[in-house]
């Protein structure tokens, strides 16, 4: 009897345990802590001082400066603005930058032929500067760019260029450590003369940003040794092509007041076929800021949907507290805490594009009490396809079980037909287990699949779409989501676009740009279902790159048949998607591209690196909607405009496009140089191939 009320009890346990077991996500990579080493160097921290700026400052401004005496400053959004003809003075609240343009003669392609030559225009310049006290004495002459025009004949094969405008640039450096020009720089653009009665005659651009420094350090912080950062990060030695210790401010209003070391590291990247681009990334160099990393999962991982996955991090340096969210490309905010790094769900929809799940990709954002950041990522993808993962202590249980039950057969050989029952309760209970489990958890998990773009292939709608990759790639673009989504947003909410689709991460696929004429491509139903679309990732002279991998990690550009559906302008904020030339292949811009253009009107990329910025995109959709009292930019004004906002002065920005102008030099009106947004002013007509008759290159220090 004894032995029969024990039995029943561990076949109780045994049951009991086993039902309440969740199916748990597997994972694979052995963790990898950050391994940081600091140095014994202590890095001064320095705080900026902002001017203070208001109507009569922005007035006197406009007088010394250009010699405009009458009109009065207006203000929108904290930025001060002084319009005569069609020319603009800005000023900037939140830190003095300032910005002039003459959108008659900057940019301007009709115009250079009259410009002083590079040797008057730098005596301009510099006179200029000196004659207002413009240059600070930790200023440093730094170079001359040029905005270049190039046209080629693809029938005579002829082949012209002029220089539009020149740019004077000049740099800064605190303790003989250079500031990045993103953060302080001077650039003088000259060109044609207009009717202005003052030395700024020759004038047609100004970028002034600069601020005093304090003399007195905000504070120190210990400098991190490069090569942990690199070791830490999964870079090795090879992947370095140069790297240099920088002071830098941070990009939003929050954060861009104090100047910090950071690591500028050119790394080269080579593609699947041994072909390799530079790209640039800026790594936090001290103690200073806080760094972040996800301990729980500790490598992407793939359940099925209900299954509870509990995400956690670590976090080093900064200043505590730190506050914590966590966020889903798909799902949005999962979690936000101001003392809590952990959270658990099991409520993770399920997402899905052409039949197929993808992972979500989870990051964590942490903020420390100084306001700076850090983040992480990791994929998650939920699929009720996966296979269910098997709990080890499920099966030590039904081990244990085994154990038991050949026990008590050998001691109590008559109990036979009890044990017996035992047996069949506890297989059932093993067998039924993954078809309850799945079940319940399916039931509770949404299911996010956004359809086609709605309005393709109908003139009578406009449509916006992007695609983006930033956290998912080994290196992190951080800014890519924002900085596209700000694109994206505004185009719908302003510019009155259709916002058609939103791929991020591993929701981007390479199937996207290629045309259907090519292995399948899925263009038709994505990029050339719309009229403007904006792709932030990284990119080299042949092809733009994914996390994804379907059906490949590079969109190449030989594969782009772009126009001959609905899209009119492709923006590609990457590095060298319009570089002049790619040595690999042995071929020009014009040899790559123009086999591209099917209709497309332009695109619009950088002819070098570029810096993964936060707000480029959303610069680019409000030139293109007008800043008031900003008038609406044309597409390639407003692209070259949000590069001189957001890019170093050494980096090129660029356009390029096929036109029907008999000469490109003095464009007709039916030209893309001449497009504006749909809605906010001209936009030619399609530039197909057979109307093409020039392809022209515009390029543009930043």
């Amino acid at each position: 009897m004894r032995r029969d009320a024990i039995l029943l009890f561990l076949m109780f346990l045994l049951v009991v345990s086993a039902s309440d077991q969740a199916t748990a996500p597997t994972d694979t990579m052995t963790f990898e802590p950050m391994n940081f080493v600091l140095s014994q160097t202590e890095m001064p921290i320095y705080e900026l001082v902002t001017p203070e700026v208001n109507e009569s400052y922005v007035q006197s401004l406009a007088s010394s400066l250009f010699g405009i005496h009458d009109i009065l400053p207006q203000e929108t959004e904290g930025i001060y603005f002084v319009n005569w003809s069609n020319s603009y003075l800005e000023v900037d609240s939140a830190d003095g930058s300032i910005w002039f343009a003459d959108y008659d003669r900057i940019w301007n392609v009709s115009l250079g032929d009259d410009k002083p030559n590079q040797t008057e225009s730098q005596t301009i310049a510099e006179a200029w500067l000196d004659e207002n006290g413009l240059v600070p004495a930790n200023a440093e002459f730094a170079g001359i760019g040029t905005t270049n025009m190039t046209i080629f004949n693809p029938v005579t094969e002829a082949m012209y260029s002029k220089i539009i405008n020149y740019h004077f640039n000049y740099d800064f450096a605190v303790d003989d450590i250079p500031i990045t020009e993103e953060a302080m720089q001077i650039t003088v653009m000259i060109g044609e003369s207009s009717n202005m009665v003052s030395t700024a005659q020759n004038i047609v651009g100004f970028d002034w940003r600069w601020r005093d420094i304090k003399s007195t350090a905000y504070t120190t912080a210990v400098l991190i040794e490069f090569d942990s950062i690199m070791a830490t990060y999964g870079f090795s030695a090879d992947d370095v092509v140069e790297y240099s210790l920088v002071y830098d401010t941070g990009e939003t209003d929050a954060n861009n007041d104090l100047l910090v070391p950071v690591y500028d590291v050119t790394f080269t990247k080579p593609d699947s076929e041994g072909a390799g681009t530079n790209f640039h990334l800026k790594f936090d160099a001290t103690e200073f800021d806080p760094q972040v990393q996800i301990i729980q999962p500790t490598d992407s991982i793939t359940v099925q949907p209900g299954v509870p996955i509990t995400f956690d991090c670590n976090v080093l340096f900064g200043t505590p507290p730190y506050a914590y969210q966590w966020y889903s490309n798909v799902d949005g905010v999962l979690f936000s805490s101001a003392t809590t790094s952990s959270f658990t769900t099991s409520t993770l929809s399920e997402a899905i594009k052409s039949d197929i799940a993808y992972p979500h990709s989870i990051s964590v954002l942490i903020q420390d009490s100084e306001q700076r950041f850090s983040r992480d990522e990791i994929a998650v993808k939920i699929d009720s396809t996966a296979a269910m993962s098997i709990d080890m202590g499920i099966v030590m249980i039904g081990l244990g079980a085994v154990i038991i039950l050949s026990a008590c057969l050998i001691i109590g050989k008559k109990k036979g037909t009890f044990a017996i029952f035992f047996l069949l309760m506890l297989i059932s209970t093993f067998v039924l287990l993954p078809i309850t489990t799945a079940y319940s958890g399916v039931e509770s998990n949404s299911v996010f699949q956004p359809s086609a773009p709605t309005g393709a292939y109908d003139d009578g709608i406009k449509e916006v779409g992007i695609e983006w990759i930033g956290l998912s790639y080994d290196d992190m673009l951080t800014g890519s989501q924002s900085c596209s989504e700000g694109f994206y947003n505004h185009m719908g909410s302003v510019g009155g676009y259709s916002l058609e689709f939103n791929w991020g991460e591993y929701g981007a696929w390479e199937s996207d740009f290629r045309d259907t004429t090519i292995n399948f491509g899925n263009d038709s139903q994505w990029i050339d279902a719309v009229d403007m679309v904006y792709y932030q990732g990284h990119g080299s002279s042949r092809a733009v790159s994914f996390t994804s991998n379907h059906d490949d990690d590079e969109a190449r550009f030989a594969n782009m048949k772009l126009g001959d559906g609905d899209l009119d302008t492709i923006a590609f904020d990457s590095c060298s998607v319009l570089a002049w030339y790619d040595p690999y292949i042995a071929k020009n811009v014009f040899e790559r591209w123009s086999p591209a253009l099917q209709g497309v009107h332009q695109v619009c990329g950088f002819a070098t690196s570029a810096k993964n910025t936060e707000k480029m995109g959303l610069s680019f959709a409000q030139y293109m909607t007008g800043l008031y009292p900003l008038p609406a930019l044309t597409i390639m004004e407003s692209w070259f405009r949000a590069a001189v906002e957001c890019q170093p002065g050494d980096r090129k920005i660029a356009m390029f496009y096929g036109t029907n102008s008999t000469n490109p030099f003095q464009p007709q009106l039916d030209d893309p140089i001449n497009d504006h947004a749909k809605g906010f002013g001209y936009v030619c007509e399609d530039p197909t191939p057979d109307r093409i008759e020039w392809y022209v290159y515009i390029t543009s220090n930043c």
